[in-house]
C-alpha cells in the first residue's frame, strides 16, 4: 500500500509539471501565432500589391460564411430564373376596352382602324345598341363590336354615366387568362402599339397600377383633376386592378352617382389607395386648332397616343383628318419609337438652328437657339377654354412675326428604307405659302431657298439611350437640305 501511495504521488506530480507545461506552451504557441498573424495582416492590407495578398484571406471568408452565401445566391438565381421564364409584356397581353357610340363609329372608325391588327390586337368598341344598317356588313379591320348590357341595377338617368364601367366588366369576363392589362379609350383614340406595349412593359403587371397622363389643358385639370387619367388619352389598368376595382364597383358607383366614367374611375381607384402613374406618351389633346406647334416638340418620351381629332385642325396641311391620321402611321410603320422624337443640330456658318420632330416636321431658324428653348412649342394652338393663365401644364413660345424668332416649316413627305435595313430617308417639304423675310440681325441667311429636307438616320433606335443629335451635311444653293441623325457625343452641348 505504502509503495502504491509513492508510487501514486509521483504519478500525481508528473501529471501537474506536465499540464503546467502543456499550457506554458500553448500560451507561447498563441502568442507566437498571433503576433504572425498581426504582422501579415499589417503586411497584407498596406501593401500596394495588397489587393492580391488579400485573396488569401478569401478562403476563410468564404467558408465563414459558406451557408449563408449558398442560401442568397440561390435566392437570387431563382428570383432570376422566374423572370426569365416570364415571357416580357406583348400585344397579346393586353385588352382594348373602346367606349364608342353607333352615332359616331362612321367616322370615328378611321382613327381607330389605322392602329388596329386584326386577329391580333384583342378587345371590343363597345356601343350603346346594336349597329343599324348604315354599319353593317360590320367591316373586318375595325374591331369587333359588342353591345352594353344592362347588369347593374341602375337608374336608366345614369346609364350613359356608367358605360366605361359596363364595357370594363364585360371585357374582363371575356378576357383570356394571358391578359395581363385593360386599355381604356375613346373611339377616337389613336395608338401607337408598339410604344404602348414597350411602355407597360416596365411595370410589374402583377401588382395595382393605373396607367395614363392628365390633360395638357389646366381648366380640364382644375375642374376634374390632376391626377386622373383621361380615357381620351387612354389609361391602362393592369390585371390585380380590374379585379379590386369590378369587386367595389356598385358601392363606387352608389357613392359616385351621376359622376362620370373616367372621374368616376378616378375616385374609385382613389379611394382603393391606387393613384395614377403618369406616361408623357399619352395625349388627351384637350386644345382647338392648329397643333403643329406640340407634335413639333414633343417630350422626350415615346408617342403612345393623340386623341381629339375632330375638333383639331388637320395635322398635316391640304390633307382632311384621316388622311392626316394615316399619312402620321406611314412613319410608324417603319420606326415607331422614333415618331415626334424631336432632334436639334446647328449649321452655324449660316446662323441656323435645325429642329426635327422625326416623321412629322422640320423646322429651321434663323438663328441659333438652345435646346431648353426650341423643347417649348411654339403656341400655334387654342386653350380647351379660355381662363386665366396659365393655359397649359407646359411652358410654349408665342407666335410672332419675327424672322429671327420663327422657322421655315417643312411637314413629311415620304419614307425610305435601303435595301441593307440599315438606314431610314425621311422627307420633309414645304407646304404652306408663307414666307419669312431674311433676319438681318444674324447676317441675313435666309433658308427660303430650301424647299425640302432629307433627314438619314440609322433604323435601330433605342429610347432608353437617350436624345439624339444631328449634322447638316449638305449646305449649298441648292434646294435640298441634307441632315443625318447620329448619337450624341459625350457632354454634348446643343446651344
Amino acid at each position: 500500500m505504502a509503495f502504491e501511495n509513492n508510487n501514486n504521488t509521483k504519478l500525481t506530480k508528473v501529471s501537474h509539471i506536465s499540464q503546467n507545461l502543456s499550457l506554458s506552451t500553448l500560451w507561447k504557441s498563441i502568442a507566437i501565432s498571433g503576433a504572425l498573424l498581426f504582422l501579415l495582416h499589417t503586411f497584407a492590407f498596406n501593401h500596394p500589391h495588397k489587393r492580391l495578398t488579400h485573396k488569401l484571406f478569401a478562403p476563410l471568408d468564404f467558408s465563414f460564411s459558406s451557408s449563408f452565401s449558398s442560401s442568397s445566391s440561390a435566392v437570387s438565381s431563382s428570383s432570376s430564373l422566374q423572370i426569365a421564364n416570364e415571357p416580357s409584356t406583348n400585344i397579346s397581353h393586353l385588352m382594348f376596352v373602346i367606349v364608342g357610340s353607333t352615332k359616331t363609329w362612321r367616322y370615328r372608325r378611321g382613327y381607330i382602324e389605322p392602329w388596329w391588327r386584326p386577329n391580333i390586337t384583342k378587345g371590343h368598341v363597345f356601343l350603346e345598341r346594336p349597329p343599324g344598317r348604315n354599319l353593317l356588313p360590320w367591316p373586318h379591320q375595325s374591331p369587333p363590336f359588342s353591345v352594353n348590357k344592362d347588369s347593374l341595377k341602375i337608374n336608366n338617368k345614369f346609364k350613359t354615366q356608367i358605360r366605361l364601367f359596363q364595357s370594363l366588366k364585360e371585357s374582363f369576363k371575356k378576357a383570356s387568362k394571358e391578359t395581363r392589362w385593360f386599355v381604356i379609350a375613346d373611339d377616337d383614340t389613336l395608338f401607337f402599339l408598339d410604344n404602348l406595349v414597350e411602355a407597360l412593359d416596365r411595370y410589374d403587371h402583377k401588382k395595382h397600377y393605373y396607367i395614363g397622363m392628365n390633360s395638357e389643358n389646366v381648366w380640364s385639370n382644375a375642374i376634374f383633376a390632376f391626377d386622373m387619367g383621361y380615357g381620351g388619352g387612354g389609361y391602362a389598368l393592369s390585371y390585380p386592378t380590374v379585379v379590386t376595382l369590378l369587386n367595389k364597383m356598385e358601392e363606387c358607383i352608389g357613392r359616385y352617382l351621376g359622376v362620370y366614367s373616367d372621374l368616376l374611375s378616378f375616385r374609385c381607384l382613389s379611394d382603393l389607395g391606387i393613384d395614377l402613374t403618369l406616361e408623357k406618351g399619352m395625349h388627351q389633346i384637350d386644345m382647338h386648332g392648329d397643333i403643329s406647334g406640340l407634335l413639333s416638340a414633343h417630350p422626350q418620351s415615346p408617342l403612345i397616343s393623340l386623341h381629339h381629332f375632330d375638333v383639331i385642325n388637320p395635322i398635316f396641311p391640304g390633307k382632311n383628318r384621316q388622311d392626316s391620321v394615316n399619312h402620321l402611321m406611314k412613319t410608324a410603320k417603319t420606326d415607331e419609337s422614333r415618331v415626334l422624337q424631336q432632334t436639334i443640330c446647328y449649321q452655324r456658318g449660316n446662323n441656323w438652328s435645325v429642329s426635327i420632330s422625326w416623321g412629322y416636321s422640320v423646322h429651321i431658324y434663323q438663328s441659333i437657339f438652345p435646346r431648353n428653348y426650341l423643347k417649348r412649342p411654339l403656341e400655334t394652338f387654342q386653350p380647351w377654354k379660355y381662363v386665366r393663365t396659365p393655359l397649359y401644364t407646359f411652358n410654349t413660345r408665342r407666335v410672332t412675326n419675327d424672322p429671327c424668332e420663327m422657322p421655315r416649316q417643312f411637314f413629311f413627305d415620304s419614307v425610305l428604307v435601303d435595301k441593307n435595313q440599315t438606314l431610314v430617308t425621311t422627307m420633309y417639304s414645304v407646304k404652306t405659302a408663307r414666307r419669312l423675310p431674311p433676319c438681318f440681325a444674324n447676317g441675313n441667311h435666309s433658308p427660303s431657298h430650301i424647299s425640302q429636307v432629307r433627314v438619314i438616320a440609322a433604323t435601330i433606335h433605342k429610347m432608353g439611350e437617350g436624345i439624339e443629335c444631328c449634322d447638316v451635311q449638305n449646305v449649298n444653293s441648292t434646294q435640298i437640305l441634307e441632315v443625318k441623325i447620329r448619337a450624341c457625343h459625350k457632354d454634348e452641348i446643343l446651344a
